[in-house]
């Protein structure tokens, strides 16, 4: 990574100064050539540090949109209009519609000899079976997408977040909330004003100022803190939400915040393949519900469930807890520490700064474990073995892989989106040993 993200000290994402705010600082030629080169044309930069920038902020952006689109739609539905949003077959529309397909730098240029396809300007090609390797590059729709993720990436690099917002309104993303009268629409409230007494009471009740003494932080609104912890089956019988809508927002901004993290402090020595290992290595469950466990936090958890309950207690109770991979981890407790990230963001007026001075210390040596030595992927060791992936499908909640070892045995993994999935099932068929 050549370019130290001097923009990502830039920690404030409100919406309030969007329409207001003025600035003109554009990429650099330089940068904007790297966003638009791929690897295959041997130059001496390329675009994927930026696409990986591109793609964390993409997600962050369009989730944030949505959560505050959409102040009734569950988890589910936020996730599916997501998925249409960012996915590689709308960022190639896009591409197309804002003329910007040309811009790709994807085939060596060769200049002389049989292999030559350079064309000297002013020059024609005569008609011949060779004619298109002057004219014509060859790439997949994937790469239009990639580009569109790395000029996010050096937009965002180059100038500081609303500059970033307000190009990816330009390329048409839903990335800025806006009503029926072209306003931008207010955050959602987190629970009806006149329901303060009786959370004021679950906070007291159910100890909950035990948590903001481990956080270090005191929550203006103590409904974000209460939510963050209630589960969809206490949620029904109680006048919380389930924490499912902050913990969709809670994940892009987890993975944010953690990309930025190590741009900032291992941006000479981590290459894109290795920040991919560690956004996996840090976003499997297995660590969000080891953090969350190691503080005790997973007492406060409400849920109205003896399955979860037991669950939980076997997780807690399992002689491997100290960051075994082989337990098997409740989703609830990964589900809940992205839930409780995502309530201090809004509690904090949407500071990252702030988010992220309070949660860095959980991390601790995970992060920086992860950076220095992260886990192999997976999905590459399951490969490694002879194991095959069986299949993959969706239901309503989430992404489910089926995948079979050597020795015939299938193995089921799950996860937010597909990769996840795969993810898991590996793991799960590597932590059996014959």
């Amino acid at each position: 990574m050549y370019y130290f993200l001097v923009s990502l000290n830039y920690l404030s994402y409100d919406f309030s100064n969007i329409k207001n705010h003025l600035n003109h600082e554009q990429p650099s030629i330089n940068i904007l050539f790297q966003a638009i080169t791929r690897r295959s044309a041997n130059e001496n930069t390329d675009m994927e540090c930026l696409e990986v920038l591109g793609d964390c902020f993409l997600k962050l952006a369009v989730s944030m949109s949505l959560y505050y689109r959409y102040p009734i739609a569950n988890a589910g539905i936020l996730t599916i209009e997501k998925a249409k949003e960012i996915s590689n077959e709308n960022l190639y529309r896009l591409a197309v519609e804002n003329k910007l397909k040309n811009y790709l730098y994807c085939e060596k240029i060769i200049f002389q000899g049989k292999d030559s396809n350079w064309l000297p300007p002013g020059y024609i090609v005569k008609s011949n079976n060779n004619e298109k390797k002057f004219t014509h590059q060859i790439i997949k729709r994937k790469a239009f997408a990639d580009k569109i993720e790395a000029l996010i990436g050096a937009f965002l690099m180059s100038s500081n977040f609303i500059t970033t917002i307000k190009f990816m309104h330009w390329l048409q993303l839903d990335v800025i909330p806006l009503d029926q009268n072209n306003h931008i629409m207010s955050i959602p409230p987190i629970i009806a004003s006149e329901l303060d007494d009786e959370i004021k009471q679950i906070y007291h009740n159910e100890g909950f100022k035990e948590i903001e003494i481990k956080l270090n932080y005191v929550f203006q609104n103590k409904a974000y803190l209460i939510t963050a912890f209630t589960h969809s089956s206490k949620s029904k019988h109680c006048i919380v939400n389930s924490y499912e809508r902050l913990e969709f927002f809670g994940d892009a901004l987890l993975d944010f915040l953690v990309i930025r993290y190590i741009f900032l402090n291992y941006d000479r020595n981590t290459t894109p393949g290795r920040v991919t290992d560690i956004r996996q290595n840090l976003s499997n469950n297995n660590h969000l519900a080891y953090i969350l466990v190691s503080f005790n936090l997973h007492t406060k958890i409400r849920y109205n469930s003896n399955e979860i309950s037991k669950h939980i207690q076997s997780y807690v109770n399992n002689t491997n807890i100290h960051h075994s991979t082989n337990s098997p981890v409740p989703k609830i407790l990964a589900d809940v520490f992205e839930a409780l990230i995502a309530a201090i963001f809004f509690d904090a007026n949407n500071s990252l700064e702030f988010v992220w001075k309070i949660i860095e210390p959980f991390l601790g040596e995970i992060l920086d474990r992860s950076i220095v030595n992260p886990s192999l992927n997976p999905m590459r060791r399951f490969s490694d073995k002879g194991g095959k992936i069986i299949q993959e499908f969706t239901d309503e909640t989430e992404s489910i892989c089926l995948v079979q070892m050597p020795n015939g045995t299938y193995y089921e993994g799950r996860g937010k989106n597909k990769k996840l999935a795969k993810s898991d099932a590996c793991q799960q068929a590597l932590n059996h040993k014959d």
